[in-house]
């Protein structure tokens, strides 16, 4: 092998492997914002929880919830639903871990972005029954919002209590 080979061969193995490390610290970087948004999602959605659910407050969940959900339309509805979420299962007593389930990125049609949306569980013990909870956060430059919120009956705890969703 001539020297400008092994020159070459060199240079690009050089380049290959600081090519490779950009790509691996990138990576453990992002890894790490989304494991970060992430922990600050499972904060954020408990205590919108347990704040809303403790009187089943409508006007209390408007401010945590997306712009969707800040409608006349939607917020009636949204109090319509809680009155009757009230009656059936009465407060919140316990809340169990809130746990990620499912991540997504959405863009809006010319590329911006438009937040990243992340999905969380969590099972909730109420008065009158049990449910288990599924929320979708919207993370855009450090805001959090509720995009979405269900309620469905823990059926692993025998619960037969009637299930909710997106008010």
């Amino acid at each position: 092998m001539n020297k400008k080979v092994g020159i070459g061969l060199a240079i690009f193995a050089g380049l290959t492997l600081f090519c490779c490390l950009g790509v691996f610290f990138y990576l453990k970087s992002t890894i790490a914002k989304i494991t970060d948004v992430m922990a600050k999602d499972q904060v954020f959605v408990a205590n919108v929880l347990k704040s809303t659910t403790k009187n089943w407050d409508e006007a209390e969940f408007s401010k945590f919830a997306d712009e969707t959900f800040n409608t006349p339309e939607k917020r009636e509805g949204t109090r319509k639903l809680f009155l009757t979420l009230k009656k059936n299962l009465g407060p919140l007593e316990t809340l169990g871990e809130v746990i990620p389930n499912g991540k997504s990125f959405q863009a809006n049609n010319n590329g911006a972005s438009k937040g990243f949306l992340i999905t969380l569980t969590a099972k909730a013990k109420f008065e009158k029954g049990n449910g288990i909870f599924t929320v979708v956060v919207k993370n855009h430059q450090e805001k959090m919002t509720i995009t979405s919120i269900s309620l469905d009956p823990d059926k692993s705890a025998g619960d037969t209590s009637p299930s909710s969703n997106n008010p």
